[in-house]
């Protein structure tokens, strides 16, 4: 489900992919249908990042992350 491979997920709900190397993370959203909403974790500092409100499911998505370091995206349906 997503290029990191570390990914926990309930296909269509919400998807938790951690990225070890922090760049973007390209995530099959194609089972999720409408608007998703976008969180970001800095496991460095322990603190948690909006940086979008919302992107649309339905297909492969891809998320720059907003800092360097490793990084955990978090993506759940609105």
């Amino acid at each position: 489900l997503a290029s990191t491979r570390y990914c926990l997920a309930a296909p269509g709900d919400e998807y938790l992919v951690y990225a070890p190397e922090g760049g973007s993370v390209t995530l099959d959203l194609r089972d999720a249908k409408g608007p998703m909403t976008v969180e970001w974790f800095v496991p460095l500092i322990g603190q948690s990042l909006v940086v979008e409100t919302e992107v649309q499911g339905g297909d492969y998505v891809v998320f720059p992350a907003p800092f360097t370091g490793d990084a955990v995206l978090f993506v759940r349906r609105r």
